[in-house]
Formats: C-alpha cells, structure tokens, sequence
C-alpha cells in the first residue's frame, strides 16, 4: 500500500511563514482551502478544509508556541509539527487536541478489570508513543 505524502502541507507551512504572506487571508491550495486568521503581526490561526478532512492548528511566532486542534491522522500532525521545527528550531507543542482526546479515553480502563489489560496496555503504549516531542 503506498503511503499518502504530506508535502503540500509542509510547503503550506513554509508559505504562511513568509514575511509578506497576509495575516487575514483566505486562498486554494492544491484544491484546498485554507483560511488564515489573525489580529496581531506574530500569530495566527490556520484551517484547512480538504474534501471531508479538517486540519486546524495556530502557531504564536514571538514565543513559537504551536496549538495543534485537529488533523486527520498522525502522519499529518507530525508533518506540521516538523515543518515549523525545520523553520524554527525550537517550537513548544502547547496543545495536541485529538492526541489528548484519545489518552483520555485509555486512561480510566487502564487497572480497570473489566478490560483485558494487556490488549489496553499495549495499545496505551503504542500511543505514548505518537505523542508529539
């Protein structure tokens, strides 16, 4: 199976970070649409609407903090978060909402009897592992 690349999203990244790109716009991007908001020079809120899929993220570039809302799978979310670390070495993941989502969900089954705890523990783990650096 071929794995599905992510390189519109990292040169998406690239194109928002230019100094003459608009804090308030709204532009396709390789059939996407994306909206950028913002009422101040050194942040902004990005949405990505991508034929069903929703990616929105909002990066501060004065402390280099990056809130990650949504994506459609990891690949994704780790091509964000590395595309702003190749562009600013150190960026601060503050908020990773689906990953957060989902740790909830583990954390009450784990030492919970009721639940095969080995099949719980290993997917917990697997998880831990995705978790952004």
């Amino acid at each position: 199976m071929e794995k599905k690349t992510n390189k519109w999203l990292s040169r998406l990244i690239d194109k928002i970070t230019q100094a003459d790109c608009p804090n308030n716009n709204y532009f396709k991007y390789y059939g996407r649409d994306v909206s950028m908001m913002s009422g101040t020079p050194d942040y902004t809120s990005v949405t990505i609407n991508d034929s069903g899929s929703h990616i929105c993220f909002n990066f501060d570039f004065w402390t280099k903090e990056l809130c990650i809302e949504s994506y459609a799978d990891y690949d994704q979310r780790d091509t964000i978060i590395n595309s702003f670390k190749k562009l600013y070495r150190h960026v601060n993941i503050i908020h990773d909402a689906p990953w957060e989502e989902e740790e909830k969900f583990y954390l009450p089954l784990i030492d919970n009897e009721e639940y095969d705890q080995d099949t719980i523990r290993q997917e917990y783990n697997a998880l831990l592992q995705r978790k952004a650096a």
